[in-house]
């Protein structure tokens, strides 16, 4: 059963911190390179909350704020414009109260007490030609109508993006009850009580509940996944990851990037959610991996060893990857010789490793991908430019990071 989420804000749990610290760490880099654009930002968190729990830790409203203040101070682009709005059901008016000092020579920030499904147009409407971010972390998943996300890719945006926490493990057990497929020993699908919804699902076996479905997945693909693991070809694992690839691929109908990272507290328990993030920018993909693989490692040190890591364990030639699965040099090494093959001209490193990414997922640490570039040049397989190509003292640069005067350029090298 649901929980009743007037609970939910006495004490900030750990998943919720990784969240938070993912959002955290993307919205100054966000922020900052989107400014430099000369078009303002409109920045929606579209289930907000009472933007600071009981026991004092701070919600994603606050963070965003704070962020949005420390950034238009250091930005170089004095006419910056960042535009806050905060949609929430049940707790607006705490809501209100918390965020009142952050009404500022910033901007004030708005709120609408509703539901984001039945206003989020409405708020976006007369936004042609902004910089368009919605963080859209919802109690369960009956919120997430997928035709909104396709509607929006249309709307005159000069750029958008979505960070969106998804409950793919609810879905595929309500895909379950609404084709009375039995769940109840499944480890992955038993047992869901962290599922809190402002609006339960409320599925059943019906038509009705068949079509919300749909809306959400943007299709009817889930039914040939649930029909495997009712046979079981598949286990409930193994379902929400065929599910949540296939996701994925509808996202990327509209968006050119699209990353996931799943969040699990024990090495080898399920998930509790999966962020997504789609854009259609490079150096947006490029970043939030970057941010993805720090609170991976966050999770892995922090939550999962209880904050500790034996050296005995490590081994730097093997990574887990998002999905904890274990994968080696040599893996990634034909995957990257693999993935060259498809760039007849010069690539910058920052458009390859999104591109990358975008096909293969947070499948190891950036030091990998590297390693793996760095060994094809030794073979002559590439060519690595680095501009400037020397230090100050005329030594060779080795530098793997793209910045506003650094470059790197591939080059397959045709024999």
């Amino acid at each position: 059963m649901p929980k009743n989420n007037r609970d939910f804000f006495k004490e900030k749990n750990n998943w919720s911190e990784i969240k938070d610290r993912l959002l955290a760490c993307y919205l100054p880099q966000y922020f900052q390179k989107v400014l430099m654009t000369g078009k303002p930002i409109f920045y929606v968190d579209c289930f907000s909350g009472k933007g600071k729990f009981d026991d004092g830790n701070l919600g994603s409203p606050i963070i965003a704020l704070q962020i949005r203040d420390a950034c238009l101070t250091q930005t170089s682009n004095k006419d910056g414009k960042i535009e806050t709005h905060f949609i929430e059901l049940n707790h607006a008016e705490e809501l209100a109260s918390n965020i009142s000092i952050f009404n500022n020579s910033n901007g004030q920030p708005f709120i609408t007490s509703g539901k984001y499904e039945e206003t989020i147009e409405g708020l976006l409407e007369k936004r042609n030609n902004y910089n368009v971010f919605l963080y859209v972390d919802p109690y369960g998943i009956k919120a997430l109508d997928f035709s909104l996300f396709n509607k929006f890719q249309n709307s005159g945006f000069a750029s958008f993006e979505i960070l969106v926490n998804f409950n793919s493990f609810g879905f595929i057990r309500d895909a379950c009850r609404v084709m009375s497929v039995d769940y109840n020993k499944d480890e992955a699908l038993n047992n869901l009580e962290d599922l809190i919804e402002y609006e339960p699902t409320q599925i059943t076996s019906n038509k009705q509940s068949e079509n919300i479905l749909n809306s959400i997945a943007n299709g009817d693909y889930w039914k040939k996944i649930i029909t495997e693991f009712k046979n079981g070809a598949i286990n409930g694992y193994q379902a929400e990851k065929a599910f949540s690839a296939e996701y994925k691929q509808q996202l990327k109908k509209g968006f050119a990037y699209v990353l996931d990272m799943p969040i699990r507290l024990k090495e080898g328990q399920r998930p509790k959610y999966r962020m997504i993030h789609a854009c259609n920018h490079k150096d947006g993909c490029f970043l939030m991996a970057k941010n993805m693989q720090s609170r991976k490692e966050e999770l892995f040190i922090d939550i999962q060893q209880g904050g500790q890591i034996s050296l005995f364990d490590f081994d730097p030639s093997v990574s887990s990857t998002a999905e904890n699965e274990i994968i080696n040099e040599d893996e990634v090494l034909a995957l990257v010789k693999e993935h060259l093959l498809i760039f007849d001209e010069d690539v910058k490193l920052t458009n390859f490793i999104a591109s990358f990414l975008n096909k293969h997922g947070l499948l190891c640490d950036f030091k990998m991908i590297y390693n793996a570039l760095g060994k094809l040049e030794e073979i002559r397989f590439i060519e690595i430019t680095r501009k400037p190509a020397l230090t100050e003292n005329g030594r060779k640069r080795t530098f793997w990071e793209e910045k506003k005067n650094q470059t790197l350029t591939l080059r397959r090298v045709r024999l």
